[in-house]
């Protein structure tokens, strides 16, 4: 029987998101900024924290891209970098529609095939808003 531990000291949890070393909007947004959205997609979570996405506003389209930087793998093995970042780009588009929901901004969404190669820009979704 596998044992489970309560963690009981609250220290271990982060008060402030917006204190965690995430990239900044300018870093995974270029384009019009999107009041509720652009700042806080920010903080999806990604494997030993690539964070490999980007998104292009531009005229009420947003494309969104799983970027791969030469050398910015954490401390994943190289051949496993892209089928993780590929599950990452999944929780981002997830906290992006979340988002888009949240702040009840309508959009249509399509989705690209990403064949996980070690392409360096892969777009990965299409969002019209409406």
């Amino acid at each position: 029987m596998l044992a489970v531990s309560k963690i009981d000291d609250e220290k271990k949890f982060r008060k402030d998101m917006f204190r965690s070393k995430r990239k900044t909007p300018e870093e995974i947004w270029s384009g019009a900024h999107i009041q509720g959205i652009t700042e806080i997609v920010r903080f999806a979570p990604s494997a030993c924290n690539t964070q490999p996405w980007m998104v292009e506003n531009s005229h009420g389209i947003m494309n969104v891209y799983r970027i791969k930087k030469e050398g910015k793998r954490g401390i994943m093995p190289a051949n496993k970098v892209s089928f993780y970042n590929q599950i990452d780009m999944g929780i981002f588009l997830c906290f992006l529609d979340l988002c888009l929901q949240h702040n009840k901004i309508g959009y249509q969404v399509t989705l690209h095939t990403d064949p996980g190669s070690d392409a360096q820009k892969t777009k990965t979704a299409t969002y019209r808003i409406l």
